[in-house]
């Protein structure tokens, strides 16, 4: 098509150009420019709104947590600074509980079990009170919880022939274990009541008294029972001239308790004595094959994970534990002379 450009044409074009031109800008001032500026005001509103929020946020603050990969954290586990890990959150979420200080946690013991990301809290965290005569000490016993481990909190108790039971020591941490061997933090008290509990055991082991540990399920958060035994005079007569105890225990409460025991000890008949021996020694062997058992178990699991390891972390075939023989049960008619008595010769091993 040929278009003849003339000035008619010309023309034309040029004004038609012009009234596009001044149309698009008109549109733009009367319609668009508006619209855009609301856009930008209501955009300069949430940013202010936005910076608002985050000046009441506050800035960023670290806060201690459990690292991730962290495993094991059991109540009664001792505090490690290898547990943390350092994480940051906003300071206005940041509670007067929360550890700052990975220092004023280090030593002490977890109340409860904890899992990987959890913030550290001084609620979390237990100490075990000490006086001027606490004092490691091995302290045996013939009956101890399966899976008993370092860390666990325990209520040493003594169970009498005729099933009177009583607590001799509570809330107590175990520091260490070895066979039936356990080793506590004990004060000058607790230790002759401790005597005391012994020489009860060993006058009437052959009667079926027996020297048991209970195992608390949330040490950190169960209240401690409280102790309930009484010493014989001899040991009541030594404490109170001890001076190393500074608070004596009550006279007439012990007494009278003792009377108590005392009594149960002189009702049992030599045949009572015999067959009570014999069903706590058979309990009391089937409570260590279990335990025996539980280690066979978890040393098998040990090593197929280990073995799992080696393998590039493809699944390890189950191993089997061996299992431990069956005790054999202790004869009704065997002499009480023959029932068990404490080994107490080996230390404790950490």
């Amino acid at each position: 098509m040929n278009i003849e450009w003339n000035f008619r044409t010309i023309a034309i074009v040029v004004v038609t150009v012009i009234v596009l031109i001044g149309t698009n800008v008109g549109q733009y001032f009367a319609i668009w420019g508006p619209k855009q500026e609301k856009l930008k005001l209501s955009y300069t509103n949430q940013i202010t709104v936005l910076q608002q929020q985050l000046d009441s946020i506050g800035p960023m603050v670290g806060i201690w947590t459990i690292k991730d990969g962290a495993e094991g954290i059991f109540p009664g586990k001792q505090i490690d600074e290898s547990d943390f890990d350092l994480r940051e959150i906003p300071e206005s979420l940041v509670t007067s509980s929360f550890v700052l200080d990975p220092e004023s946690m280090i030593g002490k013991y977890y109340k409860i079990g904890l899992t990987a990301g959890t913030p550290l809290s001084l609620d979390f965290a237990m100490d075990d009170p000490l006086d001027d005569t606490t004092r490691e000490y091995d302290v045996v016993a013939n009956v101890m919880p399966i899976g008993l481990k370092v860390g666990d909190y325990i209520d040493y108790r003594i169970v009498y022939p005729l099933g009177e039971d009583y607590i001799v020591l509570t809330h107590k941490r175990i520091e260490a274990i070895h066979d039936k061997t356990i080793k506590l933090k004990l004060s000058e008290q607790e230790i002759h009541f401790y005597q005391a509990a012994l020489i009860d055991y060993f006058i009437q082991s052959k009667n079926g008294a027996s020297l048991y540990l209970a195992k608390y399920l949330e040490p950190g958060v169960q209240k401690p029972a409280i102790t309930y035994y009484a010493i014989p005079k001899n040991i009541q007569a030594i404490m109170i001239a001890d001076p190393n105890i500074i608070e004596q225990i009550n006279r007439q409460l012990n007494e009278t308790t003792r009377t108590i025991i005392d009594a149960g000890i002189a009702s049992v008949i030599d045949e009572v004595g015999q067959a009570v021996a014999a069903g706590r020694n058979e309990i009391s062997g089937k409570i260590d094959s279990g335990d025996a058992e539980k280690k066979n178990a978890d040393k098998a699991q040990l090593e197929a994970e280990a073995q799992a390891g080696a393998l590039g972390g493809s699944a390890a075939p189950p191993v089997t534990p061996v299992e431990e023989a069956p005790v054999a049960p202790a004869e009704q008619n065997s002499p009480a002379s023959e029932a068990p008595l404490l080994n107490i010769e080996k230390g404790v091993v950490e």
